[in-house]
């Protein structure tokens, strides 16, 4: 166990471990029945002198001592039995599971760790695992900081420096059996453990919502204060939407910011919320919306996540209709957090993959969401469709970008081409994000023009949907509104890519409200310009790529804290995954002392153990650890509803598992998990949008 003020003494010279290799293994560690921990203060001590005194930087008059033993190792004592009341020091750890009784007999072993010889160590236990596995020595291969002993398996199962690599190993075990249909399951995986419940309850859920309420994650247009004596309304005089007052007086056009939803209210939304504020007793923090100030994605200061306020639904607007109430605003008096979003207009990231199916060498990871750019799109939605072929030059050509398509989403998947089977750092040459389902146009000549979507023989008359026949393909209410829709492709399933979809589509009242418009296009011109501005600015994009794809939400909009808490890699929750590791196993019914140990469960006596990478260097400052509480609520609220962060996976060896090419915008680039750097895509915009 390692001092916590050793750090503190000027005249403590304390050696950093956190990059130290090693071959411990906790699985060696003995029964707690006939051993407690010891200790292991004075070994470090002398480990860090002899180490020292070898490489000749000994120097005198300073306590020299490593942080900690190398990680897999702890010391021991046992009552000896001649003499009760004496203990004797015991180190496991050794992968022979022998162990060592003195620091003197281990330090040759700590010195091979060091030099990267195990093959050469000349220790007692790696002579007897020498003499009887010949020359093999169990553990010979040096693991970083993550001391894992591969055990000889029949099935091939890359690791990383976090433990299993979930993803690799589904590409493996497809080009080994040829074909793949299963679900996805990482049942070691911190954020899977605990958002995989959480998500198909949420997006289960997400159906009954009425499409005009932003969801968690989803960047909006909010008015932090000033509607609280009046209401939006357009100045016949100037055109701007501006605030009204209860006095009868215009305010002029209001303060807008963008923000990132990261509450949702506890009460049912009413669609009249849209223009009014809303009657509950219980106040805005059950009924309202809590909305974080988006800070830059791109750079190092967060301080505008602090900046937030629960607000009702009536001071949020989509951030797709941008242009539409910004206008009338000189760009100098335009809040930063508006082309902060702007940044990341061009950006899509999956949200809770649940199934893999696939051919090889091509395979698709089904999802249950998309975000694509402000939005998350989910299966089940209908989304407006960009008029086919239509460029950024062509907007003020009302005939030509007309919108008059939308598709219900019935799949969402994460296309993997062209798949890899090697130590290489993709998993595929090409990833794509594809959306299928069924389109339905208000224009009838469109179902039998030339395209993607031609469906009927030119000398049959389109049919349109009957009323009945409407209400039970679109989830939203009142959508013969918008009407009458006609099938296109035949009623076939369709595919497009994100770059083809404009946002979800409203109920008919509810976009009567929010914009004074029964046309389906009325953010059109914004979304556009956006991703042009995106694509421009988002430095993360490889070049000659006009998408960034994002491991998930928290990571496309750089965020680093949500609600309060600290979320993304930088999170402290992740300072020691091996601590939720032992945690997830404990929950599996796994019980040890070694697991105790690893997950910091205080011991019968009520002190906590030390964890075994929570030791800081000298200089550096220990940071507070959270309970498992307080990740789950990090979890749940950031990774969840906004996307699973990048995977924490987990060292253990337990087998988990038993076991055509996407269409749209090909992405490529360098891949994290699942993640990578950038995509490209057909369009060419070119004007800015703030002219």
């Amino acid at each position: 166990m390692s001092s916590g003020s050793e750090d503190e003494d000027p005249n403590v010279n304390v050696i950093p471990m956190e990059k130290f290799p090693s071959d411990g293994d906790m699985g060696t560690w003995p029964e707690t029945r006939n051993y407690t921990e010891r200790s292991d203060l004075r070994w470090r001590q002398l480990l860090a002198d002899n180490w020292l005194r070898a490489m000749g930087t000994y120097e005198e008059g300073v306590i020299h001592t490593i942080e900690k033993l190398p990680e897999g190792y702890c010391l021991f004592e046992r009552e000896r039995g001649t003499n009760p009341g004496m203990f004797d020091p015991f180190l496991f750890g050794h992968p022979s599971g022998q162990y060592f009784q003195s620091q003197r007999t281990f330090f040759p072993h700590f010195m091979s760790l060091v030099k990267n010889e195990l093959d050469k160590c000349q220790c007692k236990p790696c002579g007897k695992m020498k003499t009887s596995q010949g020359t093999a020595v169990v553990g010979a291969t040096v693991q970083g900081t993550r001391p894992v002993v591969q055990p000889v398996t029949n099935e091939r199962r890359p690791t990383d420096a976090e433990g299993p690599d979930y993803w690799r190993i589904l590409v493996m075990k497809l080009k080994d059996k040829g074909t793949l249909d299963e679900d996805i399951e990482q049942k070691f995986n911190l954020d899977w453990v605990l958002t995989q419940e959480w998500l198909s309850d949420y997006f289960m859920k997400l159906v009954l919502d009425p499409a005009y309420v932003p969801r968690r994650g989803e960047l909006v247009l909010w008015i932090w204060q000033g509607l609280e004596d009046g209401c939006l309304v357009r100045n016949p005089e100037t055109g701007f939407i501006e605030i009204f007052g209860n006095d009868n007086k215009w305010h002029g056009v209001p303060s807008w910011r963008a923000g990132v939803v990261t509450q949702t209210p506890e009460e049912e939304e009413h669609m009249v919320d849209i223009i009014e504020a809303p009657d509950s007793p219980r106040g805005l923090s059950y009924s309202g919306f809590r909305v974080e100030t988006l800070p830059d994605p791109l750079g190092k200061d967060k301080s505008y996540s602090v900046q937030y306020a629960y607000v009702p639904l009536r001071n949020i607007k989509p951030f797709n209709t941008w242009q539409l109430y910004l206008h009338g605003q000189e760009r100098e008096d335009i809040h930063p957090s508006i082309e902060n979003a702007m940044t990341v207009m061009s950006s899509w990231s999956m949200v809770h993959k649940f199934h893999i199916i696939g051919k090889w060498p091509n395979a698709r990871i089904y999802c249950k969401g998309i975000f694509i750019g402000a939005e998350l799109i989910a299966v089940h939605d209908t989304v407006r469709l960009r008029p086919h072929g239509l460029h950024h030059d062509q907007l003020d050509d009302r005939t030509v970008c007309e919108v008059t398509e939308v598709m219900v989403i019935e799949k969402i998947a994460l296309c993997l081409s062209e798949c890899i089977d090697d130590d290489e750092e993709q998993l595929a040459n090409h990833f794509t994000a594809l959306i299928s389902g069924r389109v339905f146009t208000t224009n009838p000549e469109r179902v039998t023009e030339e395209g993607v979507f031609k469906g009927t023989n030119p000398a049959t008359v389109p049919i349109p949907l009957t009323t009945e026949e409407a209400t039970a393909t679109f989830r939203q209410v009142s959508m013969s509104e918008y009407g009458p829709w006609y099938r296109m492709a035949n009623g076939r399933i369709c595919n497009v890519s994100p770059h083809l979809i404009i946002g979800r589509c409203y109920e008919p009242l509810a976009a009567e409200l929010m914009f004074g418009t029964h046309t389906l296009g009325y953010d059109l011109p914004g979304v556009m310009e956006g991703r042009q501005y995106s694509s421009q600015v988002d430095a993360r994009m490889p070049k000659g790529n006009t998408w960034f794809w994002g491991d998930c939400r928290v990571e496309t909009l750089g965020l680093t804290e949500i609600n309060g808490v600290e979320c993304g890699l930088t999170a402290v929750q992740r300072e020691d995954p091996r601590k939720w590791q032992a945690i997830i196993k404990m929950s599996h019914g796994e019980v040890s002392h070694a697991l105790r140990r690893q997950a910091q469960i205080p011991s019968s006596g009520g002190q906590p153990f030390k964890s075994l990478a929570s030791s800081v260097a000298k200089g550096t400052s220990s940071r507070r650890k959270t309970g498992l509480a307080h990740v789950a609520q990090t979890s749940k609220l950031v990774s969840s509803a906004i996307g699973s962060a990048p995977e924490t996976e987990d060292d253990s060896l337990e087998d988990v598992f038993e076991d055509g090419t996407g269409l749209g915008d090909q992405v490529s680039g360098g891949v994290s998990g699942l993640g990578l750097q950038g995509g490209h895509s057909s369009e060419e915009d070119s004007d800015y949008p703030f002219t």
